[in-house]
Protein backbone atom coordinates (compact mmCIF):
# COMPACT_ATOMS: atom_id res chain seq x y z
CA UNK A 1 0.00 0.00 0.00
CA UNK A 2 3.44 2.15 0.34
CA UNK A 3 3.44 2.17 -3.69
CA UNK A 4 1.71 5.39 -5.21
CA UNK A 5 -2.04 4.90 -6.29
CA UNK A 6 -2.14 5.06 -10.30
CA UNK A 7 -3.84 7.70 -11.96
CA UNK A 8 -6.52 7.76 -14.97
CA UNK A 9 -3.55 9.87 -16.81
CA UNK A 10 -1.07 6.68 -16.06
CA UNK A 11 -3.21 4.32 -17.97
CA UNK A 12 -1.69 4.38 -21.76
CA UNK A 13 -3.16 3.05 -25.30
CA UNK A 14 -5.59 0.34 -24.59
CA UNK A 15 -5.37 0.32 -21.33
CA UNK A 16 -7.61 1.79 -19.13
CA UNK A 17 -8.69 1.60 -15.42
CA UNK A 18 -10.86 -1.33 -14.68
CA UNK A 19 -14.39 -0.54 -13.93
CA UNK A 20 -15.90 -1.10 -10.09
CA UNK A 21 -12.50 -1.75 -8.95
CA UNK A 22 -11.43 0.34 -5.33
CA UNK A 23 -9.12 2.38 -6.68
CA UNK A 24 -6.86 2.02 -4.03
CA UNK A 25 -5.89 -1.32 -5.33
CA UNK A 26 -4.61 0.27 -8.00
CA UNK A 27 -0.83 1.37 -7.82
CA UNK A 28 2.13 2.37 -9.79
CA UNK A 29 5.12 0.28 -9.21
CA UNK A 30 9.06 0.53 -10.78
CA UNK A 31 10.54 -2.63 -8.90
CA UNK A 32 10.11 -4.54 -12.06
CA UNK A 33 11.43 -7.84 -9.44
CA UNK A 34 8.60 -7.20 -6.68
CA UNK A 35 6.13 -6.92 -9.04
CA UNK A 36 6.87 -10.35 -10.42
CA UNK A 37 7.06 -11.84 -6.64
CA UNK A 38 3.78 -10.02 -5.76
CA UNK A 39 2.01 -11.31 -9.20
CA UNK A 40 3.17 -14.70 -8.85
CA UNK A 41 2.44 -14.60 -5.12
CA UNK A 42 -1.31 -14.25 -6.20
CA UNK A 43 -1.51 -10.93 -4.38
CA UNK A 44 -1.50 -8.42 -7.47
CA UNK A 45 -2.21 -8.58 -11.46
CA UNK A 46 -0.12 -7.00 -13.65
CA UNK A 47 -2.43 -3.75 -15.45
CA UNK A 48 0.23 -2.86 -17.28
CA UNK A 49 3.63 -3.27 -18.47
CA UNK A 50 6.33 -0.92 -20.38
CA UNK A 51 8.16 -3.16 -23.08
CA UNK A 52 11.47 -2.02 -24.28
CA UNK A 53 11.99 2.21 -24.17
CA UNK A 54 8.46 3.34 -23.38
CA UNK A 55 8.44 5.26 -20.98
CA UNK A 56 4.91 4.33 -19.91
CA UNK A 57 4.03 3.56 -15.97
CA UNK A 58 4.13 -0.29 -14.66
CA UNK A 59 0.58 -0.63 -12.97
CA UNK A 60 -0.32 -3.52 -11.13
CA UNK A 61 -3.89 -4.10 -9.33
CA UNK A 62 -3.62 -5.42 -5.62
CA UNK A 63 -5.71 -8.77 -3.85
CA UNK A 64 -5.93 -7.82 -0.25
CA UNK A 65 -7.51 -11.60 -0.40
CA UNK A 66 -4.55 -13.31 -2.11
CA UNK A 67 -6.62 -13.93 -4.79
CA UNK A 68 -5.55 -12.47 -7.63
CA UNK A 69 -5.88 -14.78 -11.32
CA UNK A 70 -3.27 -15.97 -12.01
CA UNK A 71 -0.96 -15.32 -14.91
CA UNK A 72 -0.96 -17.71 -18.04
CA UNK A 73 2.20 -17.65 -20.60
CA UNK A 74 0.04 -17.47 -23.68
CA UNK A 75 0.18 -14.30 -25.65
CA UNK A 76 -2.73 -12.50 -24.13
CA UNK A 77 -4.86 -10.85 -26.99
CA UNK A 78 -5.26 -7.33 -27.59
CA UNK A 79 -8.63 -5.75 -27.18
CA UNK A 80 -9.02 -2.86 -29.84
CA UNK A 81 -9.12 0.52 -27.84
CA UNK A 82 -13.06 2.43 -28.12
CA UNK A 83 -12.49 5.31 -30.51
CA UNK A 84 -11.63 8.43 -28.82
CA UNK A 85 -14.85 10.20 -29.51
CA UNK A 86 -17.03 7.36 -28.18
CA UNK A 87 -17.74 7.95 -24.33
CA UNK A 88 -18.61 4.76 -22.13
CA UNK A 89 -22.11 4.49 -21.29
CA UNK A 90 -23.45 6.40 -18.31
CA UNK A 91 -25.28 3.52 -17.56
CA UNK A 92 -21.78 1.53 -17.06
CA UNK A 93 -20.82 4.07 -14.05
CA UNK A 94 -24.79 3.37 -12.44
CA UNK A 95 -25.85 6.59 -13.63
CA UNK A 96 -29.97 7.20 -14.03
CA UNK A 97 -31.17 8.08 -18.08
CA UNK A 98 -33.14 11.24 -18.21
CA UNK A 99 -36.34 9.30 -17.90
CA UNK A 100 -35.00 7.50 -14.84
CA UNK A 101 -33.99 10.75 -13.20
CA UNK A 102 -37.17 12.77 -14.26
CA UNK A 103 -39.97 9.48 -12.93
CA UNK A 104 -37.76 9.87 -9.75
CA UNK A 105 -37.87 14.08 -9.82
CA UNK A 106 -41.48 13.74 -10.54
CA UNK A 107 -42.28 11.00 -7.63
CA UNK A 108 -40.05 13.12 -5.53
CA UNK A 109 -42.88 16.30 -5.99
CA UNK A 110 -45.80 14.21 -5.60
CA UNK A 111 -44.66 12.25 -2.57
CA UNK A 112 -43.59 15.41 -1.02
CA UNK A 113 -47.18 17.06 -1.68
CA UNK A 114 -48.80 14.16 -0.34
CA UNK A 115 -46.62 14.46 3.00
CA UNK A 116 -47.18 18.47 3.07
CA UNK A 117 -50.98 17.74 3.26
CA UNK A 118 -50.89 15.23 5.88
CA UNK A 119 -48.10 17.30 7.73
CA UNK A 120 -49.12 20.83 7.41
CA UNK A 121 -53.00 20.28 7.17
CA UNK A 122 -53.14 20.88 11.22
CA UNK A 123 -50.90 23.45 11.16
CA UNK A 124 -51.83 25.49 8.56
CA UNK A 125 -55.73 25.59 10.09
CA UNK A 126 -53.91 27.06 13.53
CA UNK A 127 -51.59 29.80 11.70
CA UNK A 128 -55.12 30.63 9.48
CA UNK A 129 -56.91 30.88 13.17
CA UNK A 130 -54.35 32.88 14.55
CA UNK A 131 -54.19 35.64 11.43
CA UNK A 132 -57.65 36.18 12.12
CA UNK A 133 -57.39 36.65 15.42
CA UNK A 134 -54.84 39.30 15.66
CA UNK A 135 -56.49 41.49 13.63
CA UNK A 136 -58.92 41.53 16.58
CA UNK A 137 -57.13 41.46 19.31
CA UNK A 138 -54.87 44.39 21.62
CA UNK A 139 -52.91 44.24 24.19
CA UNK A 140 -51.85 41.13 26.01
CA UNK A 141 -54.31 38.78 23.91
CA UNK A 142 -53.11 40.38 20.98
CA UNK A 143 -49.26 39.61 21.87
CA UNK A 144 -50.24 35.76 22.88
CA UNK A 145 -51.39 35.27 19.76
CA UNK A 146 -48.38 36.40 17.99
CA UNK A 147 -46.18 34.95 20.16
CA UNK A 148 -48.51 31.62 18.99
CA UNK A 149 -48.21 32.60 15.44
CA UNK A 150 -44.71 33.28 15.10
CA UNK A 151 -44.17 29.32 16.99
CA UNK A 152 -46.70 28.18 14.58
CA UNK A 153 -44.55 29.63 11.17
CA UNK A 154 -41.40 28.89 12.79
CA UNK A 155 -43.16 25.38 13.21
CA UNK A 156 -43.84 25.07 9.80
CA UNK A 157 -40.28 25.98 8.84
CA UNK A 158 -38.83 23.04 10.57
CA UNK A 159 -41.40 20.88 8.78
CA UNK A 160 -40.39 21.35 5.48
CA UNK A 161 -36.96 19.15 6.17
CA UNK A 162 -39.05 17.17 7.79
CA UNK A 163 -41.62 16.82 4.75
CA UNK A 164 -38.72 16.02 2.55
CA UNK A 165 -36.45 13.22 4.80
CA UNK A 166 -40.29 11.09 4.77
CA UNK A 167 -40.42 11.90 1.35
CA UNK A 168 -37.57 10.14 0.53
CA UNK A 169 -37.93 7.48 3.42
CA UNK A 170 -41.61 6.50 1.51
CA UNK A 171 -39.76 6.74 -2.22
CA UNK A 172 -36.83 4.08 -0.45
CA UNK A 173 -39.25 1.80 1.09
CA UNK A 174 -41.20 1.62 -2.74
CA UNK A 175 -39.19 -1.57 -4.17
CA UNK A 176 -41.55 -1.52 -6.62
CA UNK A 177 -40.40 1.69 -7.77
CA UNK A 178 -36.99 0.96 -9.68
CA UNK A 179 -35.56 4.46 -10.03
CA UNK A 180 -35.58 4.70 -6.14
CA UNK A 181 -32.45 3.18 -6.40
CA UNK A 182 -30.84 6.90 -7.82
CA UNK A 183 -31.87 8.85 -4.33
CA UNK A 184 -28.12 8.78 -3.04
CA UNK A 185 -27.40 11.09 -5.84
CA UNK A 186 -30.28 13.62 -5.35
CA UNK A 187 -29.11 16.07 -2.38
CA UNK A 188 -31.98 16.15 0.53
CA UNK A 189 -31.10 19.90 1.01
CA UNK A 190 -33.80 22.71 -0.09
CA UNK A 191 -32.17 25.60 -1.74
Amino acid sequence: MSLPPARDEDFHGQHRRPIGVDPQHLRVINDTALRSRLIMAGIAEGLQSPKGPQRIKSIIRLYPDFDAPRPTNKPRTIRAAAPPSHEPSRAAFGLPTVEELNALLNRIHQTEREVSQQLQGQLGNQIDRLKKQIAALDGDEFERAFRELEAAMKQRRELAGAIREEAFRRIDADGSFEPRRYLRLVSRERS
